[in-house]
């Protein structure tokens, strides 16, 4: 599973042009604006939307993928 995790990140830090270890200390400290400054505008602003709705975010937390990832982060 740390595999995983591993790969994820490895992808994410890709995607984002962020070191994986900084994309972690990012997350452990709830910093979201500091990951939404390497998305493009439009995906940036969608996670915004979903974030400021408590109603959005809780389904987005609830579904099974990200239940997924953060068990896969857990376990790290």
């Amino acid at each position: 599973m740390a595999d995983n995790a591993n790969e994820m990140m490895e992808a994410l830090s890709k995607q984002l042009r962020m070191p994986p270890e900084q994309i972690r200390a990012s997350c452990e400290r709830g910093d979201t604006g500091a990951l939404l400054e390497h998305v493009d505008g439009g995906r940036a602003k969608q996670v915004e939307s979903i974030l400021s709705d408590p109603e959005k975010a809780k389904a987005l937390l609830d579904s099974p993928q990200a239940q997924a990832l953060l068990k896969l982060l857990r376990q790290q």
